[in-house]
């Protein structure tokens, strides 16, 4: 990151920096190396249906921190929050976001919880 000085990488896997500018603010930005998460995900997607042995849990996505805080940035919605659990399920439900999904199917909702 041109201009920018490493601060840290986080636990995440996210490293974080930050600049100076000319007008006395700063500015933080973040990266992270989504390849490895997303061929993760395929890998797993392609592994079973992502239930427990139990059938009580399952998994359904993986999802790079780089892009939970893009979403929470440019579109104003926090993926953790659970009061946007619909915008979690619609964007996870979405063709368009395929490659974040554990397994395959739909997911639900059901009493504000997903399913």
């Amino acid at each position: 990151m041109k201009d920018f000085t490493y601060l840290m990488t986080s636990t995440a896997g996210i490293s974080h920096f930050m600049r100076e500018n000319a007008d006395g603010s700063t500015t933080f930005a973040a990266s992270q190396a989504n390849d490895p998460i997303l061929d993760y995900n395929q890998k797993l997607r392609t592994e079973n249906d992502g239930y427990s042995p139990s059938r009580e849990l399952r998994r359904v996505a993986s999802i790079p921190m780089a892009l939970i805080y893009k979403w929470k940035h440019e579109e104003g919605w926090d993926a953790f929050d659970p009061e946007h659990a619909d915008k979690l399920k619609q964007k996870l439900n979405d063709p368009d976001y395929a490659y974040l999904r554990t397994a395959d199917g739909r997911i639900g909702m059901s009493n504000g919880i997903l399913r």
